[in-house]
């Protein structure tokens, strides 16, 4: 099952009751914080806005300025916030300004008080030791004096040290100043605030000069020691270089890896030049082969005239011209002639030879491009014979001296280019000296102006938030006065804390007069009241079960908890039902009955006890009230001790032909040990708290005397404000009155009959 959220209603109904606390303790607290608000003098803040060129920005190392470091831009934009806010720029500010004779800054030292009341206390306390064991007190009350006297001149030493100094002007400054970076951008922002508005200004300005100039002359130092220590460096680099390139000259000699020599870079040059031709070579002879093998296949087949296509010769190409030029003629004389035509015999003749001589010079071209393919493939293979040698060659070179070569070649030179740039530089970092050029890489974007508005205080919303705080602290105290509430206002702290299930609540009754306040009388003067229906509703639910010859013994835990009252307003119930109810009065040490029917000093229940009288002697009955009365009598020791259950059974037993209910008065339980002798021997307990008057410790006092019959006891929660129970919503059967408050009273239908 999910647990139950908070119950609003009560909440409110809490708040509700408590509203005139909650009103006052905002109106005071409120008013206080207007008031505070109204005292407070106006701030005013400048500011300045600074641009920072983190390119031109540089870490403070010689080393770092001439390499050209370029430091992180957050990390750039935090060293130069630290530099504003730093004692080098901020003691020139407060020297500039003179702020160290500004009484904001630098407030004068309080005066000299008297001596303070631990010193007063520990010059009494050696005075007091000097009068009890004179020159010569114990040690141990010396050492004790002596430690606390340390301690409190340590205390008065701390107290009376001056707010002044130098690093107390320096807190008050850095507090009152805020330099930001504004959002992700490399600006930074200087604001500070101060009472008067000139002064801020002259503040911001200053601060930022100072950090212009400050900036400035590191910037100067960098420079110069930045050149002094690149001298150096290059000087020191160049002896670096001549003797790493001694150290090269020395490995080659020692290797006989020398320029020129074998295995050298030139027996490199010679192998790479070998591979080349080897290649080109091996195109050559692929070519040439591939010519051959076409002619070849073309002479198999005695296709010439492809073979003579084939074959770049001039000759090849005369003879096929003039071989053509014969067929031409040939075909334009078949035309006119027969074919033993004499002209026509000729050209056959001649076309014949030159066919003839043509084979004969493809053949002989042929044999020149089989003898060409044969030189590549040899020429091929001497360039690969050529080849390993050169590469077994240049392995048998490439040993550990050679790989120690080339790591001396590799260090040299990257120290030939690291001189180089530092070289370079020193000429950069010499132009700027010369020059008088220092970017300081910060640039004022936005000077310092006199503030006209002041910036503070919001007294608006300082107002509202001491309003907020106001209403909260006040419902804070409703609610940890009501969890501190130790007086009994619910039923339920009775059910939980007694065990008693039957608990029934009587409202309170406002009365007019002391006459009015016996609420026994309510019953005839207003008889349809609400707390005339509450008390008949206590005796019909859980008193009129005793029996036809019963008792009850009414108690409370304290004394004013309305226990004689409520005593008589059921007698008064229980006689107005049609019992014969005789009251007894058991209180006899501060009894209230007397006082109330006028019985001070006549003879009671004691008298009885005691044997001085006889029981018609001690029934008092009056035509005022519907019941008898026996009051407590004297207050004798001896009856006392003979208190007890047997003596109340035998004076139940001697009232029981005349009254058929006795309703017991008794001492409050928590006080004397009477009213536990009334409640053994009564049929019924009718235990009273009063609404707002029993305490929890007086319940829990109650339940410690020993285990309670939870079907024997009733507890009567008396003088109820149903009203202000409902409005605060206590739990119990309080939410019901503000619909039903309107039922009660005078019926309207007496009202007629009247």
């Amino acid at each position: 099952m999910p647990a139950a959220g908070p119950d609003l209603r009560l909440v409110g109904r809490v708040l509700l009751g408590r509203k005139w606390l909650i009103l006052s303790m905002v109106t005071v607290v409120t008013g206080l914080s207007a008031v505070g608000v109204s005292l407070m003098q106006d701030k005013y803040t400048s500011n300045a806005l600074l641009l920072v060129d983190n390119r031109q920005v540089r870490i403070v190392q010689e080393a770092d300025q001439v390499l050209g470091a370029i430091p992180a831009s957050d990390e750039a934009l935090l060293s130069e916030i630290e530099i504003l806010k730093s004692n080098q720029v901020l003691g020139q500010v407060i020297h500039e300004l003179k702020l160290a004779e500004n009484p904001d800054f630098n407030p004068p030292p309080p005066e000299k008080k008297d001596a303070s009341l631990g010193a007063q206390a520990l010059e009494y306390a050696w005075g007091l030791t000097g009068r009890v064991w004179g020159e010569a007190p114990p040690a141990l009350v010396t050492d004790t004096l002596g430690a606390v006297g340390r301690y409190v001149e340590g205390i008065d030493q701390r107290g009376t040290k001056t707010e002044g100094g130098q690093d107390q002007i320096f807190a008050r400054l850095r507090s009152k100043l805020d330099v930001g970076i504004v959002g992700r951008s490399r600006v930074i922002r200087v604001e500070f605030t101060a009472k008067d508005p000139t002064l801020a200004a002259k503040v911001v300005e200053q601060i930022v000069a100072r950090y212009m100039q400050t900036r400035q002359e590191m910037d100067r130092a960098l420079a110069t020691g930045a050149l002094s220590w690149l001298e150096q460096r290059i000087g020191q680099l160049q002896q670096e270089v001549r003797q790493a390139d001694h150290d090269v000259e020395q490995a080659r000699f020692k290797s006989g890896l020398m320029r020129g020599q074998a295995g050298g870079p030139m027996a490199i040059q010679e192998l790479e030049q070998t591979r080349l031709r080897l290649a080109e070579a091996a195109a050559l002879r692929a070519r040439t082969v591939a010519q051959a093998e076409a002619l070849e296949r073309y002479e198999r087949t005695g296709n010439w005239n492809a073979i003579g296509g084939s074959i770049a010769s001039p000759v090849v190409a005369q003879l096929r011209a003039a071989a053509a030029t014969l067929q031409t003629e040939m075909g334009q004389i078949s035309k006119q002639y027969g074919p033993k035509h004499p002209r026509l015999v000729e050209l056959q003749a001649r076309l014949g030879e030159a066919n003839g001589a043509l084979q004969n010079e493809i053949r002989r071209e042929i044999n020149g491009v089989r003898e060409a393919a044969s030189v590549a493939i040899e020429q091929e293979k001497a360039l690969k014979d050529m080849v390993a040698g050169l590469e077994s060659r240049y392995t048998t070179a490439a040993s550990d001296d050679g790989v120690k070569l080339r790591q001396l070649e590799a260090e040299a030179t990257a120290k030939h280019q690291l001189l180089e740039s530092l070289l370079k530089r020193l000429e950069e970092v010499q132009a700027q000296q010369d020059n008088r050029a220092f970017p300081t890489g910060v640039k004022l974007v936005s000077p310092a102006q006199v503030p006209t508005q002041p910036s503070g205080p919001f007294r608006v919303l300082l107002t509202l938030a001491g309003f907020a705080a106001s209403l909260m602290l006040a419902i804070a105290a409703v609610f940890a006065l009501e969890l501190m509430q130790r007086r009994v206002r619910s039923p339920e702290a009775i059910r939980r804390t007694l065990g008693i299930t039957n608990i029934h609540v009587v409202p309170h009754h406002n009365v007019r007069s002391r006459r009015a306040a016996r609420l026994y009388e309510i019953f005839q003067t207003q008889p349809f009241s609400l707390f005339s229906e509450a008390m008949r509703a206590l005796f019909r639910n859980h008193l009129s079960d005793v029996g036809p010859i019963g008792s009850i013994a009414v108690t409370s835990a304290r004394p004013r908890d309305g226990k004689t009252s409520l005593t008589l307003a059921t007698a008064q119930v229980a006689a107005q039902a049609g019992r014969r109810v005789v009251v007894v009065d058991t209180d006899f040490r501060r009894s209230r009955i007397d006082d109330l029917f006028g019985m001070s000093g006549k003879v009671g229940l004691s008298d009885w006890i005691a044997g001085n009288v006889s029981l018609d002697e001690i029934v008092h009955e009056s035509s005022e009230v519907p019941f008898a009365v026996i009051p407590a009598g004297k207050l004798i020791s001896s009856t006392l001790d003979r208190f007890n259950v047997d003596c109340l059974i035998d004076l139940m037993a001697a009232l029981s032909p005349r009254y058929d209910l006795v309703i017991f008065d008794t001492a409050p339980v928590l006080a004397v040990s009477d009213a536990r002798v009334v409640c053994a021997a009564a049929s019924k307990v009718l235990f009273v708290a009063r609404w707002g008057h029993t305490t929890q410790g007086d319940l829990n006092g109650v339940a410690d005397i020993g285990p309670i019959d939870p079907a024997k006891f009733v507890c009567a929660l008396t003088d109820v404000n149903l009203k202000k129970a409902a409005s605060r919503g206590y739990e119990g059967p309080y939410r019901n009155y503000m619909a039903t408050r309107k039922y009660y009273g005078e019926p309207t239908r007496l009202r007629t009959a009247r």
